[in-house]
């Protein structure tokens, strides 16, 4: 073997010692690294656990103290035993009757009662729709009348409830009820009024904002003012039925002062009866 030859023998052999002591070294730093980060590991994880467990240990000792407080206080007499705290006023219904007012409970169906979509503390209007004697002939029969008997009516409670919830379900119950149980607050008078009027008719109630207060002068609604309302509104004339004047006999063959209704003259012989 040249000199040549050895010197390339001893290059290659030269490389290979020296990547094995690299290897050997990368491989005493991983070694090193690894487990400095695992013993870090293991410490956080034992200072963890020592916090967790002093926490546990803690809330033992406050069940124990309050067990023996519990056990204490059932060993006691009964005359030196806290009284039961009564119930606040407010759970009286009464309590929520505004002053000047009376709670008055109507049923009424639930489709009237906005389907049932009401709760307490809401305000509402109430329709009416009347059945009125005919003011000419009483035994005749009657006749509908729709008007907005009183505004701005606050709930007192549905059912029994009288309390406002923001529960959905009370809302459900509402809406699959045939009828409903609302108790109104009312004057005196508007309470009598409204006795009156759903024996003689039917109610419906109609929700307000609770932003609104002010109350408005509403005509009765009849042909006439639905034809109004929507020749004004929507330039639509309606043809709607006109009420019948009353025919009556005149006597002299003078017409009455004032409004002129329809009459009839009666001549014999060309001369006037």
């Amino acid at each position: 073997m040249n000199i040549e030859n050895k010197k390339q023998v001893a290059t290659i052999l030269l490389a290979i010692g020296l990547g094995l002591v690299a290897t050997f070294l990368t491989s005493q730093y991983v070694t090193k690294s690894v487990t400095q980060q695992t013993q870090m590991l293991a410490q956080d994880y034992k200072n963890q656990t020592g916090a967790l467990l002093n926490e546990i240990e803690l809330l033992k000792n406050e069940y124990r103290k309050l067990a023996a407080q519990q056990v204490a206080l059932a060993r006691q007499p009964a005359s030196s035993q806290p009284k039961e705290v009564a119930s606040p006023p407010e759970a009286s219904f009464s309590m929520k009757t505004p002053p000047g007012k009376r709670a008055l409970t109507v049923l009424i169906d639930s489709l009237s009662a906005v389907g049932g979509l009401i709760k307490s503390g809401d305000f509402i209007d109430i329709i009416a729709q009347l059945n009125i004697p005919d003011p000419q002939d009483p035994k005749a029969g009657t006749q509908k009348v729709t008007t907005v008997l009183f505004q701005n009516i606050q709930v007192l409670a549905i059912g029994t409830n009288f309390f406002p919830s923001a529960d959905i379900s009370i809302y459900q119950s509402q809406q699959q009820a045939r009828s409903l149980y609302v108790t109104l607050a009312l004057d005196p008078e508007e309470a009598g009024l409204i006795v009156f009027a759903q024996s003689n008719g039917k109610l419906q109630l109609s929700l307000r904002s609770p932003d609104e207060k002010e109350t408005k002068v509403l005509q009765v609604a009849s042909w006439d003012a639905l034809s109004d309302f929507v020749l004004e509104r929507q330039g639509t004339e309606l043809m709607v039925p006109k009420e019948r004047g009353n025919i009556e006999a005149v006597e002299g063959g003078e017409r009455p002062s004032g409004d002129v209704k329809p009459f009839i003259q009666i001549f014999k012989g060309g001369q006037q009866l």
